[in-house]
């Protein structure tokens, strides 16, 4: 992508989250037509206000929103969390990516790796050791992006639906 002198990475703001539940809606839609047996239908865009504010909110959390021309086009989410219960595991500071989503017209265009690069930075900064995230099987478009940035499987959730 052709960095414009109007492409902006920065913190998430409460005046945000009309455009981050509408871009909610938008992941949340191609998430539940591939998967309506985990992900619920797209509701107004209020039904999620409350989730993203607590994650605004949180002082554990990190929320930047990626603006051009002054709209906000993409965000992605990310908390530090490390293993201090499980005396088997390695202790390690562990940055999670939550949510990543670019708005549908802004894809291909370098918003998602700049969003991403910014998480890296962050993360780095917080001398974390491994950045993780997680990416539904259906979404192989998701999972081509994520190897070119160096990702690779760690584990595999496995689920059997009970009927």
């Amino acid at each position: 992508m052709r960095r414009s002198e109007y492409i902006d990475i920065r913190t998430a703001i409460e005046s945000d989250l009309d455009a981050i539940c509408i871009l909610s809606d938008q992941t949340n839609a191609f998430h539940h037509d591939n998967s309506p047996n985990v992900f619920s239908l797209p509701a107004n865009s209020d039904r999620d206000r409350i989730f993203w504010i607590e994650i605004l909110e949180d002082e554990s959390s990190v929320f930047f929103v990626i603006e051009d021309v002054d709209k906000v086009q993409g965000f992605i989410t990310a908390k530090i969390i490390e293993n201090t219960v499980i005396p088997f595991l390695v202790r390690k500071r562990v940055c999670r990516i939550g949510t990543i989503v670019v708005a549908d017209t802004c894809q291909r265009k370098g918003m998602g790796k700049a969003l991403m690069q910014k998480i890296e930075q962050w993360a780095q900064a917080e001398k974390v050791d491994d950045i993780r995230l997680e990416v539904m099987e259906f979404n192989k478009n998701a999972q081509k992006f994520y190897e070119l940035l160096g990702f690779r499987v760690h584990s595999q959730n496995l689920s059997k639906t009970i009927v």
